[in-house]
């Protein structure tokens, strides 16, 4: 697997909005996704930008209130200090960007952890997602998308009612699984802090946190 750097940023960006069906583009190193179906704005993304580069994104942050932009960083506290500094508020600070090789994963014959669930998947395009129901009501889900042989796991979810059952393990397994078919040879994926511990006994390891910031207005 890569070291940490702009190509392995772009190419999670490309893979998260490819599994969202969001535009994509770029200001000059950062990429950017047009969050279409949240903000309608768009969002940046940056890998430890130095403070002139962090004065750029937020001028450009500060065009629009809806407009966001998301830094990938191992100095937490020097990027909340610069924000302070350009008119920045932090919107969230507990998510962690996470790796894992995709050879050591565990995908043979995923199961059910219940007999009454069932579950639907549809893998096309090097977009793969998995969900899971209980009665005909959806209660976890998650999907990925391939690009440059990484696999970008997204949006893996479980409904508060269901959690501690095994279904964030079930439906990463069985992503994992499709990703496996599209070639990918690891794995990337944002985390929030109630993630982390799954994916940590799936095998993932944290790469750098994650903060966003939005404009203070």
């Amino acid at each position: 697997m890569r070291a940490l750097d702009d190509d392995l940023l772009e190419i999670w960006v490309s893979g998260w909005a490819q599994a969202r069906g969001y535009r994509t583009r770029h200001e000059g190193r950062f990429p950017a996704a047009l969050l279409h179906d949240r903000t309608n704005d768009w969002e940046y993304f940056a890998l430890e930008p130095s403070h002139d580069e962090f004065a750029a994104l937020a001028s450009s942050a500060r065009h629009s209130p809806t407009r966001l932009f998301t830094i990938v960083t191992t100095r937490v506290n020097e990027v909340h200090g610069a924000a302070s500094v350009y008119g920045m508020q932090i919107r969230s600070s507990d998510e962690v960007l996470m790796v894992a090789d995709m050879e050591g994963q565990d995908i043979e014959a995923p199961v059910l952890p219940w007999d009454s669930f069932s579950v639907e998947s549809t893998h096309e395009n090097q977009v793969g997602i998995v969900t899971v129901f209980d009665a005909g009501s959806p209660i976890a889900s998650g999907r990925m998308a391939v690009t440059d042989g990484y696999a970008v796991f997204d949006r893996i979810v479980t409904e508060p009612a269901y959690r501690r059952r095994g279904l964030g393990s079930y439906v990463m397994r069985a992503l994992t699984a499709l990703a496996l078919e599209d070639d990918a040879d690891a794995g990337l994926l944002i985390a929030s802090a109630d993630g982390q511990e799954l994916y940590r006994y799936l095998g993932w390891e944290s790469l750098a946190a994650v903060v966003m910031f939005e404009p203070r207005l």
